[in-house]
C-alpha cells in the first residue's frame, strides 16, 4: 500500500498542471463544504450548550402567541411536568446616569435564569423574594458589562448601578460562556436581569406580552408536556370562556425556536455547496479519465506482468485520494477565510458568529468530505482500469483506442451530469436572486438614506404616568425640529419591520362575541408629522391633527389594508372602530384618513390592518425618532444624543441608523443566501466550463487523425469549428434538458422555502440556460478553434 501511494505521489509529481488544477477544483469544493458546515452546526445542530439542554422548552398561548401574566399563574400552579418555569421580557433600558448607554435587559421571574441551568460566576441567581412588589431592586449583570462598567472586580457585589433612573444592587455576575438564547432577541444578547414582578389581584388574561421558558423534568418528553399543558388550557378556556376562548397553549423545544427562523435558509446553502462539491468531484473524474486514456500503454504492460486488476483499482482510488487530501488541506485553509465572510453575512447574535468555526468537528468533516471526494472523483477511472486490455494496448496501430469506447461513455456522462448539475444551481440562484430583489422592491418605500431613526425608552421614576411621556415625546419633536439641516420630525410607538403591538376591533355593526374572531389591528401611536417624516403617503381624508388628542372619540388613521378587510364597498372616512370588550368598549375611534400600506412585522410579513392614534392613546414606554434630513448619519447621531441629554441625561438613543440600514437589516438573511447561492452558482459554471474544457480537448485529441483526413481530402475551418461545436453543444443540451427536469423537482421544494416562490416558470429557466450556455460555449469554442486551425500534415502524422 505505501509503495502504491508513494508511487502515486511521483506520478502526479510528474504531470504538474494536471495535479495542481484537480487540487484547486477539489478545494473550491471540500473548503466551501466546510464552511457551510461550520454554520450548520454552530446555528442548526447545536446551537448553544446547556446543561441538559433537550430539556429545555417555550410555552405558549398559540403559535408564537406569548402568554398573559394570568394564564402564567395558572399554568405554574397546575403544570407537573416543570422543574422550573418562568416569564420575561426582553427590554432596553437606560444604564448610567450621565450620558447614559442603552443596555439589552431582560425582566423575568426567578425560575428564567434558573431552568438554564447556568451558575453565576458571582454571587446568586434571582429568587421569588426579588419577584415580589415592593421588594428592593436589584441585577444581575452578564461578564461582558461586569468588565467594561465594573473593571472585572470581584467586590462588584453589593454595588450600586443606574438603571432607568433609580439605583439596583448587582447581586450576581453570569460566566462568560453564558449565552441568553430567546426567540425575540436573535441578533442581540442581554446584559442585564432584572426581577419581574406580577401582582395575582392585578394579572390580566387579554394582555399577552410575556414569552415562557421552562426546564421538563427528568424523563418528561416535550410531547408529554404539551398535552398536560393543553389540557390544563382547556380547563382555562371553560373557566374563563371570554379572554381565553380561541387560546391554543403548546410547548415546543427551545431548539425548535431558535432555529426555525433560520435553519431552512443553512440547509438551501448546505444544498447549494453539495451540488457544488459534486460538480468538483464530477471535473476531477473527467480529467482522471482522460488522464488514464494516455497511461493505458502502461496499465497494458503491468496486467501483461501478472498485476491483478484489483491492484490497478486501488492505484487509481489512491491517486484521487493523494489528490482530494491536497485539497482538502488546501480547502481547510480556504474555510478560515469562509467562516469570517458568513460572520459578516450572518444576522445573529455576536456569540453565535463566533461559535461558527473551524473547529474539531468541522475538520471531522472535511475528513469525511475528502474520503467521499476521493472515492466519487476516483471511482470512474477505476472501473476504466477493470476493462484494460494488454493486447489492445500493445498493438500499435490501436495505440490509444483499446477501452475508449466505454472511457468516451463515462466522460460524456460525467460532462452531462455536470451541465445538469450546474443548471440545477443556477435556476435556484436565480430564483432566489428574483425573490430577494422582490422583497427589496415591495420596501423601496422605506428604503432611503435621507430618514433616520432612533429608539428611546422612556422608562424610570420620572415617566410613570403616560401623560409625562406624551409630554417628552412632544418635547423631543420640538427640539430635534429646530437642527439645522433637519425638515420633518415624527415619533412613533413602533418602527416599521421590526414588530409591535395589536388588538382586535369591533366595526361596522360587530357585537362583542367570544367566540368569533375579531379583526387583528396593528395599533401605532404617532405624533402628527410622523407620516411626512417617514414618507407614508395619505390616500384618502386627512392626517392627525391637535383635534384627535382628546375627547371620547378620538380620530384614527387607518391604513389600506384595513380598508379592503372592513370596508371594501364602502366610503372608510367617518367609519368607527371600537375595542372588542363585553363592557363599555376601551376605547372608541373614527376614522379620518386613509395612509397607504407599511410592512410591520418583517420585509417579508404580509401587511396587517393597521391604525394610528395620537401619542395621547398610548400607554408603552418605548419611542422611535424619526428624522427626514439632508444630514449624514454621522453627523446627526451626535447631535440627536445632545439635544436628549439636554430633556433628561438619563435618557440613551439605541440603534440610530437610516432607514435604509433598517430594510437591510431586514433583509440581510434573504441577501446573504441569494448572494452566496450566485457565488456557489459562478464557482459551478467555472467547474463545467473548465470540465467541458478538457474532456473537448481529449475527445479532440482523440480524433486529430480523423480531423487530419477531413481537412485533406477537403473540409475547411468552419467545417471543423462547426464539428467539434455541435458535439460539445450536443452535450450541453442533453444536460440542460435534464437540468429542467430536476428543476421541477427543486421547484417544489422552494416553493415552501423561498418568499413568493411560485414554481418553476419560464423566466428563471431561461435566465438560467442562458448562464449555462454562455459557460458551456466559451469551453467549446476554444477546443474547437484550436481543432479548426490544425495543420494536416501534422494531424496526419499524429499516433
Amino acid at each position: 500500500m505505501l509503495s502504491d501511494l508513494r508511487l502515486s505521489v511521483r506520478t502526479l509529481a510528474k504531470s504538474r498542471g494536471f495535479a495542481l488544477t484537480a487540487v484547486l477544483t477539489l478545494a473550491v469544493g471540500i473548503g466551501a463544504a466546510t464552511t457551510i458546515f461550520s454554520a450548520l452546526r454552530a446555528l442548526v445542530l447545536t446551537p448553544f450548550h446547556f446543561p441538559q439542554s433537550e430539556q429545555l422548552v417555550h410555552v405558549w398561548s398559540g403559535d408564537r402567541w406569548p402568554l398573559s401574566q394570568a394564564d402564567f399563574l395558572d399554568l405554574r400552579q397546575q403544570a407537573s411536568c416543570f422543574t422550573a418555569f418562568g416569564v420575561y421580557q426582553p427590554m432596553p433600558v437606560n444604564f448610567g446616569q450621565e450620558n447614559a448607554q442603552s443596555v439589552s435587559a431582560i425582566s423575568g421571574t426567578a425560575d428564567v435564569l434558573r431552568a438554564f441551568g447556568v451558575a453565576p460566576m458571582l454571587g446568586r441567581l434571582l429568587t421569588e423574594a426579588d419577584d415580589e412588589t415592593g421588594a428592593p431592586p436589584v441585577a444581575i449583570i452578564s461578564h461582558a458589562l461586569w468588565q467594561q462598567v465594573l473593571g472585572g472586580s470581584r467586590d462588584a457585589l453589593g454595588r450600586k448601578v443606574r438603571i432607568n433612573g433609580a439605583d439596583y444592587q448587582v447581586v450576581g455576575v453570569m460566566p462568560p460562556s453564558f449565552e441568553f438564547v430567546s426567540p425575540w432577541m436573535r441578533a442581540d444578547s442581554p446584559q442585564l436581569w432584572l426581577p419581574y414582578a406580577i401582582d395575582p389581584k392585578k394579572a390580566r388574561r387579554d394582555n399577552h406580552g410575556l414569552l415562557g421558558i421552562a426546564r421538563l423534568k427528568s424523563g418528561v418528553s416535550v410531547a408529554m408536556a404539551d398535552a398536560e399543558i393543553k389540557t390544563i388550557g382547556r380547563r382555562l378556556t371553560a373557566q374563563y370562556p371570554e379572554s381565553n376562548t380561541h387560546k391554543k397553549f403548546l410547548v415546543r423545544s427551545l431548539h425548535f425556536e431558535i432555529t426555525r427562523g433560520i435553519k431552512n435558509q443553512i440547509w438551501m446553502l448546505s444544498a447549494a455547496v453539495a451540488l457544488v462539491l459534486l460538480v468538483a468531484c464530477g471535473n476531477v473524474a473527467s480529467m482522471l479519465l482522460a488522464r488514464s486514456a494516455r497511461r493505458q500503454g502502461e496499465l497494458a504492460v503491468r496486467v501483461a506482468l501478472g498485476a491483478a486488476r484489483a491492484h490497478l483499482i486501488r492505484l487509481a482510488l489512491l491517486e484521487s485520494l493523494v489528490l482530494a487530501a491536497t485539497g482538502a488541506a488546501l480547502g481547510v485553509a480556504l474555510a478560515y477565510g469562509g467562516v469570517e465572510v458568513l460572520r459578516v453575512l450572518t444576522p445573529v447574535s455576536d456569540v453565535r458568529k463566533a461559535a461558527i468555526a473551524v473547529d474539531f468537528f468541522a475538520l471531522g468533516f472535511a475528513v469525511v468530505a475528502t474520503l467521499v471526494s476521493a472515492l466519487l472523483a476516483g471511482l470512474p477511472p477505476a472501473l476504466a482500469a477493470l476493462r484494460t486490455s494488454p493486447l489492445g494496448a500493445i498493438r500499435s496501430d490501436a495505440r490509444g483506442a483499446v477501452g475508449s469506447s466505454q472511457r468516451h461513455r463515462m466522460l460524456r456522462f460525467l460532462i452531462i451530469a455536470q451541465v445538469a448539475v450546474a443548471f440545477v444551481l443556477a435556476n435556484g440562484a436565480v430564483l432566489l436572486a428574483a425573490s430577494y430583489s422582490r422583497l427589496w422592491e415591495e420596501n423601496r418605500l422605506l428604503a432611503t438614506d435621507e430618514v433616520v431613526s432612533a429608539r428611546i425608552a422612556l422608562r424610570g421614576p420620572r415617566y410613570k404616568e403616560d401623560a409625562d411621556r406624551v409630554r417628552t415625546w412632544y418635547q423631543i419633536a420640538e427640539r430635534v425640529r429646530a437642527l439645522p439641516g433637519v425638515t420633518q420630525v415624527g415619533l412613533t410607538s413602533k418602527l416599521p419591520l421590526e414588530g409591535g403591538s395589536n388588538t382586535n376591533v369591533l366595526v361596522n355593526d360587530e357585537t362583542y362575541d367570544p367566540t368569533q374572531r375579531r379583526t387583528l389591528v396593528e395599533r401605532s401611536s404617532v405624533t402628527e408629522d410622523y407620516f411626512a417624516a417617514m414618507g407614508v403617503r395619505l390616500l384618502r381624508g386627512r392626517l392627525l391633527g391637535a383635534e384627535d388628542r382628546t375627547g371620547d372619540i378620538r380620530g384614527v388613521v387607518v391604513n389600506q389594508e384595513f380598508v379592503t378587510k372592513a370596508w371594501p364597498d364602502k366610503d372608510p372616512i367617518g367609519q368607527l372602530i371600537r375595542g372588542n370588550t363585553s363592557g363599555k368598549p376601551w376605547f372608541t375611534a373614527r376614522v379620518v384618513g386613509v395612509v397607504e400600506n407599511v410592512k410591520q412585522w418583517s420585509a417579508e410579513a404580509a401587511v396587517q390592518p393597521e391604525m394610528y392614534t395620537t401619542p395621547e392613546g398610548h400607554w408603552g414606554v418605548n419611542a422611535c425618532l424619526i428624522v427626514r434630513t439632508a444630514r449624514p448619519l454621522d453627523q446627526l447621531a451626535p447631535l440627536l444624543r445632545r439635544e436628549l441629554a439636554a430633556i433628561d441625561s438619563e435618557l440613551a438613543l439605541r440603534q440610530v441608523r437610516t432607514m435604509r440600514q433598517v430594510v437591510g437589516e431586514s433583509t440581510q438573511g434573504h441577501r446573504a443566501v441569494a448572494g452566496l447561492v450566485n457565488f456557489f452558482m459562478i464557482t459551478a459554471l467555472g467547474l463545467v466550463a473548465v470540465g467541458l474544457y478538457g474532456t473537448l480537448s481529449y475527445h479532440v485529441q482523440q480524433r486529430t487523425r480523423e480531423i487530419g483526413v477531413r481537412i485533406a481530402i477537403g473540409a475547411v475551418g468552419r467545417d471543423i469549428l462547426r464539428l467539434v461545436l455541435v458535439q460539445g453543444g450536443r452535450w450541453v443540451a442533453i444536460g440542460l434538458a435534464l437540468g429542467v427536469a430536476g428543476s421541477f423537482a427543486l421547484a417544489s421544494v422552494l416553493k415552501t422555502l423561498v418568499y413568493h416562490m411560485d414554481g418553476l416558470t419560464l423566466g428563471p429557466v431561461l435566465a438560467a440556460m442562458v448562464a449555462v450556455a454562455l459557460a458551456g460555449g466559451i469551453a467549446c469554442w476554444l477546443p474547437a478553434f484550436r481543432a479548426a486551425r490544425l495543420d494536416p500534415l501534422e494531424a496526419l502524422r499524429a499516433d
